[in-house]
């Protein structure tokens, strides 16, 4: 029985462990939870894509209720390119 307890208490200091990292990682915007909500509301925006051009540089196709917009996002600023309407642009796959 002794066995049984030690093994028990070790499995819950590495489950502690494991939670006290994913917080510190949450907390300094390391790591991202995502996944379904329950009661909570929905997003209204969502990146659809991204696409890196250079290491500071990229380009984003992000959906803003029903309108999707292309915007360039450099180090100093972001900048709208374009709206693209539905009947341009190819269904997505959003997860």
């Amino acid at each position: 029985m002794d066995d049984m307890y030690r093994q028990f208490l070790g499995v819950l200091l590495v489950l502690g462990i494991l939670v006290a990292a994913l917080y510190l990682l949450k907390q300094r915007g390391l790591a991202r939870f995502t996944g379904m909500r329950i009661g909570g509301p929905q997003r209204v925006m969502k990146v659809l894509e991204r696409v890196p051009l250079t290491a500071q540089h990229a380009v984003h196709l992000v959906q803003i209720g029903q309108r999707r917009v292309l915007i360039a996002s450099s180090p100093r600023s972001c900048q709208l390119i374009t709206e693209i309407s539905e009947r341009d642009s190819p269904p997505l796959d959003v997860q």
